[in-house]
């Protein structure tokens, strides 16, 4: 859900803020996330409670979503630090 967001933003932002190209891509990233989490705690909140009974029990994140969030958060981060080096 985050990289379809993030790509809409990305393409409306600028025209509808008239915003800089960096802070557009912080912008949109930051609204980005923002939309993913308050997606996923009302998902959560609907499948918590099955028929009034004790709230699931939650599954912890995999290594492998781990190391991609990581991953993604360090690429993002170098990519954000040349574009400002860059101009």
């Amino acid at each position: 859900m985050f990289l379809p967001v993030w790509i809409v933003l990305l393409g409306v932002l600028p025209y509808a803020t008239g915003l800089g190209p960096l802070a557009c891509l912080s912008l949109a990233t930051i609204l980005a996330a923002a939309a993913v989490v308050v997606f996923e705690r009302r998902r959560a909140r609907r499948e918590a409670r099955p028929a009034g009974g004790p709230p699931a029990a939650r599954r912890p994140m995999s290594p492998l979503t781990a190391a991609a969030l990581t991953l993604g958060v360090v690429v993002l981060l170098i990519y954000v630090v040349f574009v400002i080096r860059a101009s």
